[in-house]
């Protein structure tokens, strides 16, 4: 059965070569350094936010902001699946958070520290958020088809060495079913032969160049 996450359907996005070769051969790109400060940063965020949940309101920086609360039944650690017995296929993430309406309605809500307000919403952020409301909505969830991205961005730090940051909460659409349909898309192409080299995509001719094919 093929696993697939979605910051792996965004490299079938970018280059099904490499998508390919990543979950067919265990063959990864090379990876850049990341900070570690952001898996921090969002660790603590993540701790903040439970302590609310346990209050059963918003933190100060939500509230009045969304008609609604933190999911009170957040799944263990995010984790949501969703599995296609035709494809022999499982598609799963680790939700930051939810939120969950009045109504009984639910939509995610993800974490994102930049160093500037964002122009626009990054393509892979969207593909993640249209991932994740498919997941709420075949676990039981319903959705109204939009999520939250919460940016984080740092702003100053005080002479007591107190941290700020700007928050800027911006709610976009989603569109399930569009994941959906490159899930399935991807698994189709996972199944068959290895796909052509991208001429756009630097590591497809690195690697055709040292002859692993």
């Amino acid at each position: 059965m093929f696993k697939i996450s979605p910051s792996s359907l965004n490299l079938f996005v970018e280059c099904p070569r490499c998508f390919w070769l990543y979950l067919n051969r265990e063959i990864k790109r090379p990876g850049a350094p990341v900070a570690s400060i952001t898996s921090g940063i969002d660790r603590a965020i993540k701790e903040y936010l439970n302590e609310f949940r346990a209050k059963n309101e918003l933190p100060p920086f939500l509230k009045d902001k969304l008609p609604g609360k933190l999911m009170v039944n957040f799944p263990k650690r995010g984790w949501l699946e969703y599995t296609d017995k035709k494809l022999n296929a499982k598609l799963g993430g680790f939700l930051d958070e939810c939120i969950e309406f009045e109504d009984k309605h639910y939509a995610v809500m993800d974490h994102k520290t930049r160093g500037s307000i964002p122009e626009a919403v990054h393509q892979a952020y969207q593909l993640q958020m249209d991932v994740y409301t498919l997941l709420l909505e075949e676990n039981g969830f319903p959705t109204k088809k939009n999520a939250y991205l919460v940016y984080y961005i740092p702003k100053k730090i005080t002479y007591g060495l107190d941290f700020q940051f700007e928050i800027l909460l911006k709610e976009i659409k989603t569109d399930p079913q569009r994941a959906k349909e490159i899930f399935s898309n991807g698994v189709v192409c996972l199944s068959g032969p290895i796909p052509p080299l991208q001429d756009n995509c630097g590591f497809c001719k690195w690697l055709d160049t040292a002859k692993i094919t």
